[in-house]
Parts: C-alpha cells; sequence; structure tokens
C-alpha cells in the first residue's frame, strides 16, 4: 500500500474509531465516515470490503495500540502481585487518556461483532504474551498465588472494577487520580489473590 493509501486508510480507521466511540456501530452511517475522513464514500470500499469489514479492522488497531502499551518495558521479573498491579495500572492509565478506544472496545466486546473473538481471545486462551499479558499472566500464576479459579471469573474479577471505574471517571462520575488508580489495582489483586 503506498504512503497516500495508508494515509486515506489511518484516516477512514480514525474516522471510524470516532463515530462508533460516540455514535455506535449503527449510527455512524458510511458517508458520515466518509466526509469526517475527507474521503469519498468508494474510498471506504477500496480499503474495507463493507462496514462490518471496518469495525473489526477498528477493533485489531485499537487493541494492538493497547497491548503495545501494555508491554512497553514490562518487568517480567517482578513478583506476580507487582507485575500484575502493574499490567492494570498501565491498562487504567492508557484507556483514561483514550476514552474513544475504551468506549469503542467496551461497545465491540458488548455486540455481537466482539462475541466471537471474546471466544477465541478469551475461552481457548491465546496466551501468546505479546498478543495477551493477562491471559499470559493468569497463565503462568499457577501454584497458590492466586485463587484456583475458571478463566471467564479472573477476566470477570480483574476488568469488572476497570470498566466500571473507567466508565465514572469518563462521565464525570469520578475524578481519575493515580491513587485511585492504585487502590482499583489493588482491589483487583485482592479479588484473585490465593
Amino acid at each position: 500500500m503506498s504512503n497516500t493509501g495508508k494515509s486515506k486508510s489511518d484516516a477512514i480507521l480514525q474516522a471510524a474509531l470516532t463515530l462508533f466511540a460516540e455514535n455506535g456501530f449503527h449510527c455512524a452511517p458510511v458517508s458520515q465516515l466518509a466526509g469526517l475522513a475527507k474521503v469519498g464514500v468508494g474510498s471506504i470500499y477500496r480499503y474495507f470490503k463493507d462496514k462490518d469489514e471496518l469495525i473489526h479492522a477498528v477493533s485489531e488497531k485499537v487493541e494492538q495500540e493497547v497491548q503495545a502499551a501494555l508491554i512497553e518495558n514490562l518487568d517480567n521479573s517482578l513478583p506476580d502481585r507487582q507485575r500484575f498491579i502493574q499490567l492494570i495500572t498501565r491498562l487504567i492509565n492508557y484507556l483514561n487518556r483514550h476514552p474513544q478506544e475504551f468506549k469503542f472496545l467496551e461497545q465491540y466486546y458488548s455486540s455481537p461483532y466482539g462475541v466471537d473473538k471474546k471466544h477465541a481471545k478469551f475461552l481457548h486462551q491465546d496466551t501468546n504474551e505479546e498478543l495477551n499479558p493477562f491471559l499470559t499472566f493468569f497463565a503462568k500464576s499457577e501454584g497458590g498465588v492466586v485463587k484456583k479459579m475458571p478463566l471467564p471469573l479472573y477476566l470477570a474479577m480483574t476488568f469488572g472494577p476497570v470498566v466500571f471505574l473507567l466508565r465514572d471517571s469518563i462521565s464525570g462520575l469520578v475524578t481519575m487520580d493515580q491513587k485511585l488508580i492504585e487502590q482499583t489495582a489493588e482491589a483487583c489483586w485482592d479479588a484473585i489473590k490465593a
């Protein structure tokens, strides 16, 4: 893909992220996406077969960015508790600074678009550390450090509080600061530790 093609594709992805996060998937017509991306409607279909493919492409892009933020200079030599706190703290900080990405991911994984992907990602346990440091953490933390629970329960105990805190922060109900982030990370750890 040429630089011009790449920049058009990036503009389309960014416009789609913005509109999907703010309006939902079904209230973001392709004509509006094209206008925001400053491309013709036909350009969208040149890069993406249909709107569904575009939605999945935005998901891939956002997830890659989140995973990169999580694993950058991650200290895997830390004891389990500190490594877990480090991951949760990074996740909250990143998504709080990127509310569109948070809104998009929450919507995506709560919709039919993300259900199959969630099953593949979480229930089939792709534990490639580059792709999912949380699944890798849970897979490697056996041996009495964390409670023996099914993976979906680890995920609920870990991500449930994070999602609610981020929702409240983005909506203005809570003022996010480092102390609150650390308290949330500690609470998540307390929920799963043995």
